[in-house]
């Protein structure tokens, strides 16, 4: 079967866009053939600039939509004009051959794109086109949103009603959500990892991670594995590490500064200077693709930094679900965690254990951290469980079971 994998982008290591290329796997070790599709783009595929949340005429729409007091009806003009010429761009890609499955990705769950959220929905009735919208969050999850006056055209667009589109929702939380304010119903597919891959191994490659960031052996290392965004709360790991006042430990960041501006990254270095706490923002050596650059310096995988941690630090707020503590369990890392609604709901509940903190990182919370410091067949204990876990829970083959039962329910194959 020919399917589009459909994305405002799919590049890096962002939760959308990591979960873009399990599917992809997982679809094509079921036979399938398999086209990303984006406005930006670091993997093969078809490359739409028009299709990126970032592109000056569609920040310029969500703003007018988000920030000022228009109402819909005084920009619609402006947000169908711009869908046309995108669905121009999607019939030009189709080539007289149009896919038989499309998957998209948020494009129509959060609000980022207007006119791609309604040029994807007319091609996908016009064309009756197949397809799953999988929804990582929605509009009522973000506060800029809910003070817009434009809820007709969320309620309207995200996402549409369709008798082509079925609903992937990645928590309990979200499909309950979808129904009550939508009518939608959805099938839960939470996030994935391919637990019977290596990569959770130190190779010829990844051996000297610690020593380029001057880290030693004898150091133990927090790593933050989220992008830098308020809404993951890095400041608490950084607090962590001052309150736990141990020389050993080191705290190194990977992720970069999100869609939501450098600000919160400059807020970090503040506190980090003023904590003089020791942090290594590695956002620029931390990349999907291992290489070398000009300079002879290594560009890392985020599995890379994976396996040279020693600890996982996921002081999040809210997740969709939890791409990182799924990735931190297949690494069998310990996860130093302030429990969010998902994790609550559709994690712990399961059997997963972690070291349960608060954002107040009170003397009991040290406590707790510290008696796992010094007593490393307790880690051993949880991390072993947890990976048993994973495997049943979010492996490849648990999920492609799921997308299986998906398809059959359009009687694809």
């Amino acid at each position: 079967m020919k399917i589009w994998f459909v994305s405002t982008r799919i590049i890096g290591n962002d939760g959308v866009s990591l979960e873009a290329v399990r599917w992809r796997t997982i679809l094509e070790r079921m036979g399938h053939k398999v086209t990303f599709v984006a406005g930006e783009l670091d993997r093969t595929g078809i490359l739409i600039p028009e299709l990126f949340f970032g592109n000056p005429k569609v920040v310029e729409l969500h703003d007018k939509v988000v920030f000022s007091k228009n109402n819909f009806k005084e920009i619609e003009a402006e947000v169908f004009e711009l869908a046309g010429k995108i669905e121009g761009k999607l019939r030009e890609a189709f080539n007289g051959h149009k896919p038989d499955l499309l998957i998209i990705a948020n494009c129509l769950s959060l609000p980022m794109h207007f006119p791609l959220a309604v040029a994807l929905t007319r091609i996908v009735d016009e064309y009756k086109i197949a397809t799953i919208a999988r929804h990582h969050d929605f509009w009522w999850e973000r506060k800029r949103f809910l003070k817009s006056s434009c809820f007709p055209f969320f309620k309207r667009w995200f996402p549409p009603v369709s008798p082509y589109i079925k609903h992937v929702t990645i928590n309990s939380i979200a499909q309950k959500e979808l129904k009550e304010k939508i009518g939608i119903d959805s099938v839960i597919i939470p996030d994935t990892f391919d637990y019977q891959s290596t990569k959770n191994k130190k190779d010829l490659f990844n051996k000297s991670f610690r020593k380029d960031f001057d880290i030693s052996k004898d150091d133990v290392v927090f790593l933050q594995a989220t992008r830098i965004i308020p809404r993951k709360r890095i400041e608490i790991a950084i607090k962590l590490v001052k309150k736990l006042d141990n020389p050993r430990i080191v705290l190194v960041i990977v992720g970069r500064a999100g869609d939501e501006g450098r600000e919160y990254k400059n807020k970090l270095y503040s506190l980090v200077k003023k904590l003089k706490v020791r942090v290594i923002f590695a956002g620029d050596y931390v990349n999907f693709h291992r290489k070398i650059t000009g300079g002879r310096r290594k560009i890392y995988t985020l599995w890379d930094a994976f396996v040279a941690s020693d600890y996982v630090t996921y002081p999040s707020e809210v997740e969709g679900f939890g791409n990182q503590y799924i990735e931190a369990v297949y690494f069998k890392k310990p996860v130093i965690i302030t429990p969010y609604p998902v994790y609550e709901s559709d994690i712990r509940l399961l059997g997963f254990k972690s070291i349960e903190i608060t954002e107040k990182l009170t003397k009991k919370d040290i406590e707790l951290i510290n008696s796992y410091l010094v007593d490393k067949e307790k880690v051993n204990k949880i991390v072993e469980s947890n990976f048993k876990l994973g495997k049943k829970y979010f492996s490849y083959e648990a999920t492609g079971e799921k997308i299986k039962k998906l398809l059959n329910s359009w009687s694809l194959r």
